[in-house]
């Protein structure tokens, strides 16, 4: 991170470091010895959980005291402190007084005394103290970050959350509070999350050359997922999409994407294309690319309108698109059960395993529209699906280029979209659709941020990147000429 020494110069002395940590692992010793010295004259299964339970405690308590004294003694009064600081291109005068603070620790709350700066006469305060420390919202980074990430797991909630940072933090937390954590992290955490995950991508591609690979692919997908929308009750499409790099077959990672409901899904259009197109522009070797996902309409305009002329630094990509086989194979399944097959049930399962089979062999799709049309001249069609069987057999026409899948699983390019498919249920589905939830557009988007970077694997990048882009404060007369004056702070 950032920290301008010139800002706080009262860093705690080494002589004075000893003595305060001398007097808190003083306390630390007298407890510990204390549960040693009973769980040993009486060792039992509860006393062996009694023990754990206590020394739990303990040492959470000890790293408390440490980090609040540690912490406070960071300034000096208010009077010796900098009459004037700088940050973010504003000058702020000091206050008189210094305030305290209730901040939320790794180790629970702390009181934090510190001074504040305001800028001209009713402007913005600030507190410099916190801004070297990085507090998020009266968080400490670590408190922040781990807050933060139970937030976005899977199976949480608010109430969830609420009780792990009782448990794991020792403290609890409001729900206000919890949701302005929440918020902050999404809003500050999002502007790294797009470099992060391309550097990630990158990382994955540079993984597969080294180790040799014959195939290496960048398979993107989309799609959509109802979400429960407040305060009415009713469902729109949030939309989710992936980036995966294969090696040989074999899936090294993912990154993913996820926008709340929008007309067009336009945004998440607009993030993946940016990603897909920055991750091929630093490869001098790029790896294939394949568009894999269903037939819908957004998916297909996607592809029409962006992937089918994609074009990096001037050069054409060739992007292959799949149609997911397995939504190929619900066609097969609609036209099987359109099919006057009387009562023969078996044959009519007989014919949907064989046509299932025969769409993965070479020259797949025709021979299966040849067995189609023999099974009409043999059994026609139920008056009652006419529609339904049109539906299935014009969707195989159509999309009959993008459905070579004997190909395509020779050259270990994937055939189904599973991945995005597992996307919608693991961004979504296990987080935002528990019992009874229904999200207001920015809640949902809260969570659908913090649970993409999450499950990206890019979280400690982006955390990291977070906080070394605060700007640091700097005192004034140090950093500035001629010396601050009144006239400069307003």
């Amino acid at each position: 991170m950032k920290v301008s020494p010139s800002a706080i110069d009262n860093a705690i002395p080494n002589f004075q470091i000893d003595s305060l940590f001398d007097q808190v692992v003083s306390q630390l010793r007298d407890a510990l010895v204390e549960l040693v010295s009973k769980f040993v004259g009486n060792p039992s299964p509860s006393q062996t959980l009694d023990l754990e339970q206590h020394l739990f405690s303990t040492l959470l308590d000890f790293g408390r005291q440490l980090t609040e004294r540690l912490f406070n003694s960071l300034e000096k009064t208010p009077e010796e402190q900098p009459a004037a600081v700088h940050h973010r291109g504003n000058n702020y005068r000091r206050l008189e007084d210094a305030t305290v603070r209730e901040v939320m620790t790794r180790f629970g709350k702390i009181e934090l005394s510190r001074s504040r700066y305001r800028r001209g006469r009713q402007g913005k305060v600030i507190f410099p103290l916190e801004i070297v420390l990085g507090l998020q919202q009266g968080f400490t980074p670590a408190a922040a970050s781990l807050v933060g990430q139970q937030f976005a797991a899977t199976g949480s909630s608010q109430g969830r959350t609420a009780e792990f940072t009782r448990e794991h933090l020792g403290s609890s937390i409001g729900m206000e509070r919890l949701r302005k954590l929440s918020g902050h992290l999404a809003a500050k955490l999002e502007p790294f999350r797009h470099s992060c995950q391309r550097d990630r991508l990158q990382r994955w591609l540079d993984k597969a050359e080294k180790t040799g690979a014959k195939s290496i692919v960048l398979s993107v997908s989309r799609d959509a997922v109802s979400l429960g929308i407040a305060p009415f009750g009713y469902f729109e499409m949030a939309s989710v999409a992936t980036i995966s790099v294969l090696a040989d077959g074999k899936r090294l990672g993912t990154v993913y994407l996820g926008r709340t409901p929008e007309t067009n899904q336009k945004t998440l259009s607009d993030q993946l294309t940016l990603l897909l197109r920055e991750t091929l522009q630093l490869r001098s070797k790029r790896p294939e690319v394949v568009y894999v996902t269903d037939a819908g309409k957004i998916e297909t305009a996607y592809w029409q309108n962006v992937l089918s002329r994609f074009y990096v630094d001037g050069v054409r990509i060739k992007i292959h698109r799949v149609v997911d086989y397995y939504h190929a194979s619900e066609r097969l399944t609609l036209i099987a059960d359109s099919l006057r097959f009387a009562q023969d049930q078996g044959g009519r399962n007989e014919w949907l395993k064989r046509a299932r089979k025969l769409l993965l062999e070479p020259g797949g799709l025709g021979r299966v529209m040849r067995s189609i049309a023999r099974m009409v001249k043999l059994h026609g069609v139920k008056s009652t699906r006419a529609e339904d069987f049109a539906k299935a057999i014009n969707y195989l026409n159509n999309h009959k280029r993008h459905m070579s899948y004997f190909e395509m699983k020779a050259r270990n390019i994937p055939i189904g979209s599973g991945v995005v498919e597992s996307a919608c249920k693991q961004i979504v589905s296990e987080r935002m659709k528990l019992s009874g939830m229904r999200w207001k557009r920015a809640g949902d988007q809260v969570v659908m941020t913090l649970r993409c970077i999450l499950l990206s694997n890019i979280w400690n990048d982006v955390f990291d990147k977070m906080l070394n882009a605060i700007e640091p404060v700097s005192d004034v007369n140090k950093t500035q000429t001629p010396a601050f004056t009144d006239s400069s702070c307003a």
